[in-house]
């Protein structure tokens, strides 16, 4: 293989990182529109101060640019995804167009990149501000934060790749970058993120009008965290997280709601979901479906596959788990030995190494250890480090 690595036999990522606080506001409206500010208010009970409070979330644009848009949604958690990726290890984040399409999904070429960058310059002409309604994890309390997400933006042209290509021949460049501000910083740091089935998330997002879908599906997962079963106020649900126009009558919610439940159903993410009326208001109930155990009779390609072969993502749409193939393959004693050689080098972020220490410490192997192990070993194994491990 040489230097010469395509990043088209990468492993695309089964799992991201979603932040908590972007998962229960609207990153912009779900529509259209020429506004230039976004207004959102969620009305809870505070247990301390026993009785209801407001917690809002104003968002605006740049002038030039405008609101999000829910494309932006996807670049955003791609961007997260990326971070999750190289450890959390800093706010600046270095990536290649093409890597960052294939996370979300996206065909990468010309018109994609072009859809990259426009994403890029409204995600960073956005002004979040919070008011008694940003949850920092640190001091668990909510917060009034205005902020930014991103200081910086450094998208590499075409020219500039092609350049780079022939200095050093190498197909895989990462050339562009990103910086995230400290208010986002210090809440991944603090641990205030969540684990995101992103070959779901990419299944999702296959076909026209998935807007509402992934959002719906991002909040739901959140929520399926302790039980299969969750409820919301139609109306908090469909403005104040998912973003849709706040002159929606309860029908016109349910219609767009319906649709977005039935995708979600379709891709087996949700079992069913229903209505229920309380007084004056709506509340919408949704069935998490019930993990099924996947029979499959394919061991025989398991075994026969290259020791330490990079097994694509597509078979993960065929039925099959991409990660637990691959670390199948390699083997355990191979897998501890590199698992040696991360922690040796320090990679990854202090957290991860933690939980490799602990797993290693209860004499559980690799392939009977958590999803996050998993990765974490994944990533070392596809870094730059094992590379010059290797040509050494």
């Amino acid at each position: 293989m040489g230097k010469r690595q395509s990043e088209d036999a990468r492993v695309i990522p089964l799992f991201g990182k979603d932040e908590m606080n972007l998962i229960e506001f609207p990153f912009g409206p779900v529509t259209s529109t020429t506004a230039k500010t976004l207004e959102v208010e969620h009305r809870v009970w505070d247990g301390r101060l026993r009785r209801e409070v407001f917690r809002r979330m104003i968002i605006t644009g740049a002038d030039k640019f405008g609101l999000p848009r829910p494309v932006d949604d996807q670049v955003l958690l791609g961007m997260k995804t990326l971070t999750h990726e190289a450890g959390f290890e800093s706010p600046k984040v270095t990536f290649s167009r093409y890597e960052l399409c294939r996370i979300i999904g996206w065909v990468p070429d010309g018109r994609c990149y072009a859809r990259l960058e426009e994403s890029f310059d409204r995600i960073a002409g956005t002004t979040l501000k919070f008011k008694d309604g940003w949850y920092d994890n640190g001091e668990k309390a909510y917060k009034s934060k205005t902020f930014h997400l991103i200081t910086e933006v450094d998208l590499c042209s075409r020219d500039q790749l092609a350049r780079s290509r022939l200095a050093n021949g190498r197909v895989s460049q990462k050339l562009c970058s990103f910086i995230w501000t400290d208010v986002i910083w210090k809440s991944f740091q603090d641990g205030f993120i969540k684990t995101l089935d992103m070959a779901m998330y990419r299944k999702i997002a296959q076909g026209r009008r998935r807007e509402v879908p992934l959002r719906l599906f991002r909040i739901l997962d959140k929520r399926f965290y302790h039980s299969r079963l969750t409820k919301f106020d139609l109306r908090r649900l469909c403005i104040g997280t998912l973003g849709l126009c706040a002159t929606y009558s309860p029908s016109q919610m349910m219609r767009v709601l319906d649709r977005a439940g039935q995708c979600l159903i379709d891709c087996e993410y949700l079992a069913e979901m229903w209505y229920r009326r309380e007084g004056n208001s709506f509340l919408v109930h949704f069935r998490k479906r019930a993990e099924q155990r996947q029979t499959r009779s394919s061991s025989q390609d398991v075994a026969m596959a290259p020791r330490g072969r990079s097994v694509r993502a597509d078979s993960k749409e065929q039925g099959e788990d991409a990660l637990k193939l691959w670390l199948s393959a390699v083997g355990e004693e191979e897998l501890a030995r590199r698992e040696e050689a991360a922690l040796e080098s320090l990679f990854g972020s202090e957290l991860e190494r933690r939980i490799v220490l602990s797993g290693k410490a209860k004499g559980i192997g690799v392939l009977e250890g958590g999803r996050i192990r998993q990765e974490y070993l994944r990533r070392f194994t596809e870094s730059d480090q094992v590379t010059k491990r290797k040509l050494a």
